[in-house]
């Protein structure tokens, strides 16, 4: 791998790439004053292509989002939505939930981003209730059948049917008024559909719409939940500023340029990549190509080769497989120069495969996504060793360890500590529903990490999962996982403890279906003795683990535990 890291760049974590031109530091530059629609309207006369939709054979200019973000947000307004009001947009990577959210904002309601496969009525009404949303807006579930979420709200809200559109009233979501639904060949009583919004619209209507520039920029935007790995998804408060900063920040740090074309592989409802990839053609003018609604595209090198994309957004887990799929069919990514991977570490195997299929990149990063900053704070290369960090703070953001137990002292340097992120300068975090009036500059990230010299960060673990054995001492669970994951008999391995000096349980998936228990607890258990690991004090066997966006839930394995769902050896 020598010649390929000797080619590539580096991130300059000033915010600009290392061969381009030197920008002002963003504390030079006043973007106190602007908001998300004064930003689009920046490129409100540009005919250039911003955002193409493959799948659903769309080209948006920049002129032609301006005009149909401003017809939907007179429509929304049209529909007896008000200034202020919250929407729900239930939906992933498709032109109409882009629309959406960026009319919301100019119609001055607060939107949130969800994915639309709600597994079942009670998790959508919590979303719901949680964000006292005044509208829903549903798009296609794609994991499950025609009509999700409509067939969900009837569940929860049986009145939808006998009510009037836009005049809902349930005793369940006494806040919800409006249902719209963008499944057009689906209508129902007491909805709206997408297109209906739509033709509320007048020129009239546009030209009343609200006067923008009157807003402050840290008014609040977006209300947006958590991803929900170690607890119950929260509702975090965003204002104008953060997002767009936010943005600009990242884009700024991974340098990208209006001869950038990035595919995005990622969903949208995760609100750090819709403001990356939604708000940096109107910031640098580069332009955005989504493969397919679905957040693992089938057709996504395809869609590369076909817009000559040189920038690709996705994560390590994701790039893996569709990389694995496309070396049998001998594709070549030949446009391909630079790769952002969210969320994950980095294995050798994709650096590989990347080698292979995509020999024309030269940057390669990784970054660390946060809701609570509606950004991607961190970010790294390969020079910071991204098969175990994830980079260190980019231009506008600070991170930061704090001790365990709480104390006042300092963390030396490759010690383990709580991290902290300070949000995007000149703002303050804005809190959790329901309250939107937070004045902290610091958010707990629950994540347990290591900073090294230079600054670089390496996550290890969520503080709701540290694992402390009966003498009160930190049991380094991610190093048992480490090691144990190596054992070609298993698929992978947790290893978890239902409380302060309870047992530590090693909860395993076996690559076969047919496999012997005790064998193969005694192999692992032999396997940490002569690693001189001291062994979990028990072992399980499952199917699979609980995840949600392919990360795994440790809370609900020890809820499974702890009512004996899951068997102990």
């Amino acid at each position: 791998m020598a010649d390929f890291f000797q080619q590539t760049f580096c991130i300059d974590y000033n915010g600009w790439v290392t061969g381009v031109s030197k920008a002002p530091s963003p504390k030079q530059i006043d973007f106190d004053s602007q908001t998300i629609p004064q930003l689009i309207y920046t490129k409100a006369e540009m005919d250039r292509v911003a955002a193409v939709f493959d799948a659903e054979k769309q080209s948006l200019t920049f002129s032609k989002i301006v005009s149909e973000m401003e017809s939907l947000a007179a429509g929304f307004l049209s529909i007896g939505l008000k200034q202020g009001d919250r929407v729900l947009v239930a939906g992933s990577n498709h032109s109409q939930v882009m629309l959406c959210a960026l009319a919301c904002s100019r119609a001055g309601l607060v939107f949130s981003l969800a994915n639309p496969n709600y597994s079942n009525s009670f998790s959508l009404k919590r979303a719901l209730e949680l964000g006292e949303f005044q509208c829903v807006v549903c798009f296609r579930a794609h994991q499950y059948e025609a009509d999700h979420l409509n067939n969900l709200l009837l569940e929860i809200a049986p009145e939808i049917m006998r009510s009037r559109k836009g005049q809902l009233k349930s005793e369940l979501l006494p806040k919800l008024t409006h249902v719209i639904l963008a499944e057009e060949e689906h209508k129902h009583a007491g909805t709206f559909t997408l297109s209906e919004v739509f033709l509320k619209s007048s020129k009239d209507k546009i030209a009343k719409l609200p006067d923008f520039s009157k807003w402050s920029s840290h008014k609040l935007a977006c209300l947006q939940f958590t991803l929900g790995t170690t607890g119950a998804p929260k509702l975090i408060s965003l204002s104008h500023y953060q997002m767009l900063n936010g943005a600009r920040a990242v884009a700024a740090a991974f340098g990208i340029n209006d001869k950038h074309v990035l595919a995005c592989a990622l969903p949208i409802f995760r609100i750090a990549i819709f403001n990356l990839v939604c708000l940096s053609p109107f910031l640098t003018e580069c332009r955005i190509v989504f493969p397919d609604a679905t957040p693992l595209p089938k057709n996504l090198f395809s869609s590369v080769s076909k817009y000559k994309c040189t920038t690709l957004l996705s994560n390590g887990a994701a790039l893996r497989l569709l990389l694995k799929i496309s070396q049998t069919q001998r594709v070549k990514l030949s446009a391909l120069e630079n790769i952002l991977l969210i969320g994950d570490r980095v294995s050798k195997e994709v650096l590989k495969l990347i080698k292979l299929q995509a020999e024309n990149v030269k940057i390669i990063a990784v970054g660390y996504l946060l809701t609570e900053t509606g950004s991607i704070p961190l970010m790294g290369d390969q020079n910071s060793d991204f098969t175990r960090n994830v980079g260190k703070a980019i231009a506008g953001y600070e991170a930061h360890l704090i001790p365990l137990d709480g104390s006042e002292n300092q963390v030396e340097t490759g010690k383990l500590g709580k991290l902290l992120i300070r949000v995007y300068y000149g703002s303050t975090f804005m809190g959790y529903a329901p309250d939107t009036k937070g004045k902290e500059k610091w958010v707990d990230t629950g994540d347990i990490a290591r900073m090294d010299e230079n600054g670089a960060i390496e996550v290890v673990a969520s503080e709701e999962d540290l694992i402390y054995d009966k003498n009160n001492c930190l049991v380094e669970h991610w190093n048992l996982e480490r090691l144990l994951n190596q054992n070609d008999l298993i698929k992978g391995v947790q290893v978890v403890s239902r409380g302060r000096g309870q047992p530590v349980t090693a909860v395993c998936v076996a690559r076969s279906t047919q496999f012997h228990a005790a064998k193969l607890k005694d192999e692992l258990k032999s396997m940490c003795r002569s690693h001189h690991f001291v062994a979990p004090d028990v072992f399980a066997f499952v199917d699979d683990f609980p995840r949600v966006h392919t990360k795994i839930q440790k809370f609900r394995i020890r809820a499974m535990l702890e009512s004996g769902q899951i068997a102990v050896f």
